[in-house]
């Protein structure tokens, strides 16, 4: 199964779950990925922006991920005009390829800046709209998932990033493995959901966290307002949280990592003297 963008972040991730899983992945990118567990996946060299690179990495499959995309967050920063073209072009081209193959089972990477206030949302409200035409065209079965942000940070600062907008990369990967399962047993004819964290907070904490969080952080992860005040975790009057249980019901598949787990984390590090004021994250929790 191919994965397009597979080099990236969440592709890297999505690509080690499905062959974890047992599934035969080739990693469809303009550079192959280094890291040592996922050089035996087949890698072939594919711009989304050229259409026989893209008939080249889904020939032969039965579904695809398709991952590829440029973000207004990347550093350095790409044009518009990239952004654009490699995330609207690329997903023409990707669905054309999968029309002409005869592909009928595929998971598509939108975001939550779906919409109108950047050129990266206005991509994914078209590329929204792509799948549902050939959703239309085809009968194929296809799972939308709007990631909410997975960009590598610092430690610290990603642990405070997943009470607003953030979400680990292990879920990331874990909601689009049961997108694939879904799709190839057409279990899914269009289906959205967004792929988020998922705290298990009472309503009245999520609407009051800057006056109720620590406490209720605290009763859960004992020593979590020292933590908090020594590292200067910066709260937000409200937690964001989205309905995910049409995602449970129908995917299979539900958050496993939030707030509290990054504050179990922390704790275990800093029990043991360890420095995170400069220990980065690839947008998931490293291992004790």
């Amino acid at each position: 199964m191919p994965v397009t963008g597979a080099s990236g972040n969440g592709g890297q991730a999505v690509s080690r779950a499905l062959l974890n899983a047992g599934y035969d992945v080739r990693m469809a990118d303009v550079v192959p990925a280094f890291a040592d567990d996922l050089k035996k996946a087949e890698f072939v060299r594919c711009d989304t922006r050229t259409p026989s690179d893209v008939r080249r990495a889904v020939a032969g499959m039965d579904a695809v991920v398709h991952l590829a995309a440029w973000h207004c967050a990347h550093n350095p920063p790409v044009s518009d005009d990239t952004i654009f073209s490699v995330n609207v072009d690329g997903t023409f081209h990707l669905l054309e390829a999968c029309r002409q193959e005869g592909i009928k089972s595929i998971v598509y990477a939108s975001s939550m800046a779906y919409g109108w206030g950047s050129v990266y949302g206005v991509t994914k409200v078209i590329g929204e709209d792509l799948c549902k035409a050939y959703n239309g065209m085809t009968g194929a079965s296809i799972v939308m998932l709007r990631y909410h942000e997975f960009i590598p940070r610092p430690y610290l600062e990603f642990g405070a990033r997943l009470l607003r907008n953030g979400v680990d990369r292990r879920d990331i990967a874990a909601a689009t493995l049961a997108s694939v399962q879904a799709a190839l047993e057409h279990r899914v004819g269009l289906f959205r959901t967004v792929v988020h964290t998922d705290h298990g907070m009472p309503q009245e904490v999520l609407n009051n966290f800057n006056n109720l969080g620590i406490g209720w952080c605290e009763e859960n992860v004992p020593g979590a307002r020292r933590l908090i005040e020594k590292y200067e975790i910066p709260l937000p009057e409200k937690v964001e949280q989205h309905d995910l249980k049409d995602a449970e019901r129908i995917l299979g598949w539900k958050p496993a990592v939030g707030f509290l787990d990054f504050l179990r984390d922390l704790k275990a590090r800093d029990e043991k003297g360890i420095d995170v004021t400069n220990l980065w994250v690839p947008s998931e929790l490293p291992s004790n």
